[in-house]
């Protein structure tokens, strides 16, 4: 099963997409890109906690 993650769900004005199966690099990959291109350094909890607030599971994001 793959999972959608879209910057923009989480307040960006940015088209980035992360569209795969379900991993535990998920999150890196996720915090990398708001560092990167959005200069924010958010923890692997935060962004967690910002993708369970969108309605997924930990299970689906692990």
């Amino acid at each position: 099963m793959n999972l959608k993650l879209r910057c923009r769900d989480y307040g960006f004005e940015c088209d980035f997409v992360l569209d795969e199966a379900k991993s535990a690099g998920l999150i890196g990959r996720l915090r990398d890109h708001f560092e990167e291109e959005h200069g924010i350094d958010y923890t692997a909890e935060v962004v967690t906690r910002m993708i369970t607030n969108r309605g997924h599971t930990l299970e689906s994001i692990k």
